[in-house]
């Protein structure tokens, strides 16, 4: 059975952040995943979760207002910081995967950068027990994100063996018009998979994406991992959810 965690950026934001891991837990979620983790005490965020029995799937290291800084020149002792800060909060948190966002640039430097800070948050990351994640995030939802393409994705993945893939079926819609051929080409190296429908970016249903399909197959490879919900709900979030219900029936 597929399993689905709620995305604390996205959903249930009708309430204060904290107040969103217990609302997550009561809408019938077992896990949960946020970017960016940095705005609380980690303990404090460890307690929170543990009351409520939700584990975190992922978060992303520390990523600026450039939606990430791997990719940015002049950033690398900054990057380094954030890798350590990230590390921290992932033992407390008891979260082993990392995402490391690219950000917002146009340098033509920005693909020798980005390759040189992955190599050492690889290195890094390994002495520490984690694992470093990419994903796939459009231009045309994020414009000048370096890593916006699943073609550099594909190098990343071949040159680094230990990083995983975040594969994002509303991105990979929106870059390619057929999630279902990205995510058989890239669902080897596969560690999350987020969902929200295209166009609109709203939950599954309200769009044109197959998710019956996508889902079927997904089944069918026996994926062991997490759907990650990274929607935006088009009402109250909880009234978005009625997808969901009619997969558990």
């Amino acid at each position: 059975m597929l399993k689905f965690n709620a995305h604390l950026g996205f959903q249930f934001n009708e309430v204060p952040f904290l107040q969103r891991i217990e609302a997550a837990a009561a809408a019938g979620f077992r896990a949960v995943e946020f970017p960016s983790p940095y705005e609380f005490d980690a303990s404090l965020l460890a307690d929170h979760l543990a009351q409520y029995a939700l584990p975190l799937i992922q978060f992303a290291a520390p990523s600026g207002v450039t939606k990430g800084i791997a990719a940015l020149q002049g950033k690398e002792e900054e990057f380094r910081a954030g890798l350590v800060q990230a590390a921290s909060y992932a033992k407390v948190l008891a979260c082993s995967d990392v995402h490391i966002m690219s950000g917002i640039t146009t340098q033509d430097e920005a693909a020798l950068i980005f390759g040189s800070n992955l190599e050492y948050a690889v290195k890094y990351f390994e002495d520490q027990g984690l694992r470093p994640l990419i994903e796939v995030i459009s231009s045309k939802e994020m414009p000048s994100y370096y890593m916006s393409d699943f073609s550099r994705a594909q190098q990343v993945l071949e040159t680094f063996p230990s990083v995983g893939l975040i594969l994002d079926l509303y991105h990979a819609q929106l870059l390619t018009r057929d999630a279902a051929d990205v995510l058989a080409r890239f669902y080897d190296r596969t560690v999350h998979v987020q969902i929200a429908d295209y166009p609109g970016r709203h939950e599954p249903g309200t769009g044109s994406i197959n998710f019956a399909a996508l889902f079927a197959a997904l089944e069918q490879r026996g994926y062991p991992g997490w759907i990650g919900c990274e929607y935006r709900p088009s009402g109250s979030t909880a009234a978005s959810l009625d997808w969901i219900k009619q997969l558990r029936t």
